[in-house]
């Protein structure tokens, strides 16, 4: 359940439900009118699906700030309106104890291989994780997030 959905420290408050999350992530989420915070890069690709809708989904490249801009079509099954053709998305598998706290906060969008490469290679001690292009980072937001709201 605690990965899930996260509570505040007194146990009172809802602070994230998966995909989304209250706290400002730079995973921007376009959903029926309304702004959402997706709590990573894959859960954001997965919301369209999810819901059965197409989304707009708007964030930056973690390396450089450059943003990332596109919209899903056919409810979530394919990507268009790409404002980065090149872009990339890290998933991370630095999984301990919650997906919010541990791996999430590094799966991000890159606006290109070189711009991860560069992020990665920053990073001390080293991430363990994969490469995705977007269409493959759709599929596994399809995959995980599709299911949820299915009756």
């Amino acid at each position: 359940m605690r990965d899930l959905i996260g509570l505040d420290p007194d146990g009172e408050v809802i602070r994230y439900a998966y995909p989304f999350t209250e706290t400002p992530t730079g995973h921007r989420v376009e959903l029926k009118a309304n702004a959402l915070n997706a709590l990573c890069a894959v859960d954001a690709l997965g919301v369209a699906s999810m819901y059965g809708t197409d989304i707009t989904v708007e964030s930056s490249c973690r390396q450089c700030g450059q943003k990332i801009r596109f919209t899903t079509a056919d409810k979530g099954r394919a990507l268009s309106d790409l404002s980065r053709t090149e872009a990339v998305v890290w998933y991370d598998l630095a999984y301990s104890d919650s997906a919010a706290a541990s791996c999430c906060p590094a799966i991000a969008f890159f606006c290109s291989d070189e711009h991860l490469r560069q992020w990665l290679n920053a990073k001390k001690p080293r991430r363990v994780g994969v490469r995705l292009t977007l269409a493959e980072a759709l599929q596994l937001g399809r995959a995980i997030f599709g299911p949820v709201l299915v009756t």
